[in-house]
């Protein structure tokens, strides 16, 4: 394919998930050998100023969620500094849409781009408008319906409208991404037509995330030479479920003296699972390591011999999963049909009920006490990387295909 001119517009200023996810899809069609500008917040821009690398991943790993340019969509609203009611948050987010139309199109103007991909945020369509004035085509990144994921989370006011804005920019959309079939499913049931919905679970940087990488140096810095130790990457939320993975593992670190648990990263749930862990008596096995610098990510996770996921909503694809998997390590998650997608059972990774923390204690017990079998799932996680195809780049080599493909399509229907 020959170089294609890419304007990629977000509002995202969060430097957690989607942080990584947003720099690695465009170093990854950047590698690819496309150009592509991209319009962003103020905020954002001068972020990336001060700092050109992708924000830690271990510095907020939520469900990837896309979340307003205003503020965190799963927190209190706030602006300049002071919380501001949802109402004004979601007025806010729609009136967001001129300015970034306007730099849209003043950014188009110079260098007419072949294409817009645009990072949905809540009640934003400026890329699609822009697409239609300059006749373009949009790919629009779904990675939460977050009509539905803030009716269930947060407080969304303009319930009605915002549905109905998120289906109709999907309907819209050249072709609209989609993280897992579960999600491609709400939507389908929501009227788009199935045709429009690119299925495309997140990835991984397999240049960074891989099998040989030492973790041994982590190992000596916090004590687990001779441990078996059971984690979780990411920024902490309390949905994230750690706290249930606190509860499984109670009886084993009340019980010996060689497991220990690794909790890597920060967040809002952090204050309350170290009171749980005192409460459980396990507190000397449990370890808060804070926020890490994304270099640092992967020897972290190669200081495991256990990645969990302990809880994931029923439609997100979480960008640690894909570095659990990458790093070759037995991976344990919930069973949901998102996860299914990814894991094989027994093959690449290990399965539970989700929510039930019974059943999760068994399954890491039943690994703590087999090596062999650890390092199976490992071999198994590491090479489902592969058979899936789940890494950034391959990710921006499907969009593209699939937009060249619908516009030949349409140049086929239009002869």
């Amino acid at each position: 394919m020959s170089s294609v001119r890419i304007l990629y517009h977000h509002r995202t200023r969060a430097e957690d998930a989607q942080g990584v996810h947003i720099q690695a899809l465009i170093e990854a069609f950047r590698t690819l050998g496309h150009r592509v500008d991209v319009v962003e917040p103020g905020p954002a821009r001068r972020r990336r100023a001060r700092d050109s690398r992708p924000a830690s991943a271990a510095k907020g790993q939520a469900t990837d969620g896309a979340k307003s340019g205003v503020e965190d969509a799963d927190a209190t609203p706030t602006l300049a500094g002071r919380r501001i009611p949802h109402w004004l948050y979601e007025v806010l987010a729609l009136a967001y849409n001129v300015p970034a139309a306007l730099m849209l199109l003043l950014r188009c103007l110079p260098r007419r781009p072949d294409l817009i991909y645009e990072r949905y945020a809540l009640f934003s369509c400026a890329g699609l408008l822009v697409a239609r004035w300059i006749r373009r085509p949009l790919v629009l990144e779904v990675n939460a319906p977050l009509s539905l994921e803030l009716q269930e989370h947060g407080d969304l006011v303009l319930r009605g409208p915002a549905q109905r804005m998120e289906d109709w920019l999907c309907r819209e959309a050249t072709r609209t991404v989609v993280v897992s079939h579960s999600m491609a499913e709400i939507f389908a049931s929501r009227g788009v037509p199935r045709g429009k919905l690119l299925v495309m679970p997140n990835g991984v940087d397999s240049r960074r995330f891989h099998p040989a990488v030492d973790g041994s140096s982590v190992r000596r810095r916090y004590g687990l030479e001779g441990c078996r130790v059971v984690g979780f990457v990411g920024w902490v939320r309390p949905w994230h479920g750690v706290d249930g993975l606190l509860t499984a593992m109670a009886d084993r670190l009340r019980g010996g003296a060689t497991e220990r648990v690794l909790i890597v990263g920060d967040g809002p749930a952090v204050p309350a699972l170290r009171r749980q862990a005192r409460a459980l008596g396990i507190e000397e096995a449990v370890i808060f390591t804070g926020a890490v610098a994304q270099e640092e990510v992967p020897a972290h996770l190669a200081a495991l011999d256990i990645a969990v996921q302990p809880d994931v909503t029923s439609y997100a694809s979480p960008i640690k999963l894909f570095e659990y998997l990458a790093i070759g390590r037995a991976v344990v998650a919930p069973d949901r049909p998102n996860i299914r997608e990814v894991i094989e059972e027994g093959v690449s990774g290990r399965l539970f009920p989700p929510q039930d923390w019974e059943a999760l204690g068994s399954v890491l017990a039943q690994l703590l006490d087999d090596a062999e079998a650890r390092h199976s799932l490992g071999e198994g996680a590491a090479a489902r990387i592969e058979q899936g195809g789940y890494r950034w780049v391959d990710n921006a080599r499907r969009v593209l295909e699939a937009v060249d493909e619908r516009n030949q399509r349409h140049v086929v229907a239009g002869a």
